[in-house]
């Protein structure tokens, strides 16, 4: 097994951030649930996709530090490294911001993954070599063929839908406890416990 996982939603969770920084600029009503999914959905329907480019930039750029990783994932990926399999982060991200100020996305990401302990060998232990950032979906499908992944675990159902994607590799979705209509097959984790169960047990 060589197990490759996605970057933002995956590992790390927005939903709080998300929230919190779109009410300090006036974006959405406090009343608005605190997951990012409903700021995302609330500024479209306003037909504010810029506001909504643009938050994504500052939240994954300046504010990437006050982000936090899903719970349970800083312990699989240590346990991981201890033990097998090998392990990849691969992910999606353009290397600054679409709209507003340029700021470097990869490097507040590779800043972030620093300070949570993912490089520390008495943390985690991640070589910072294994994390890849694909400037375009097919740039990180790309890295999970090169990489030889035969599990990827990701948030998007579109990553799994690429024509692209390499055949053979096993589906993990990432938060969801069923299945989509447009992938039967796929393996599916509402969390970090059952991708341990699945990792660790099942799949070994």
């Amino acid at each position: 097994m060589v197990l490759g996982v996605d970057f933002d939603n995956t590992i790390v969770r927005y939903d709080d951030l998300f929230h919190r920084v779109a009410v300090e600029r006036g974006l959405i009503p406090v009343t608005l649930p605190p997951r990012k999914n409903d700021v995302r959905d609330f500024l479209r329907g306003q037909n504010r996709e810029r506001d909504w480019t643009e938050l994504q930039g500052y939240v994954y750029g300046p504010r990437m530090a006050e982000a936090q990783p899903f719970p349970g994932v800083l312990e699989f990926f240590a346990r991981a490294i201890r033990r097998g399999p090998p392990l990849y982060i691969i992910s999606h991200k353009t290397r600054t911001a679409v709209e507003g100020p340029a700021y470097d996305l990869q490097k507040a990401a590779q800043d972030w993954l620093a300070a949570q302990g993912f490089f520390d060998p008495s943390r985690v232990g991640l070589s910072p070599a294994r994390v890849h950032f694909g400037i375009t979906r097919p740039e990180k499908i790309n890295f999970i063929r090169a990489t030889g992944c035969t599990h990827f675990i990701d948030d998007l159902e579109e990553t799994f839908l690429e024509e692209t994607f390499p055949t053979g590799v096993v589906k993990i979705l990432f938060g969801r406890h069923e299945p989509p209509p447009s992938l039967p097959a796929v393996e599916v984790a509402e969390g970090w416990a059952q991708i341990s169960d699945y990792v660790f047990n099942v799949a070994r």
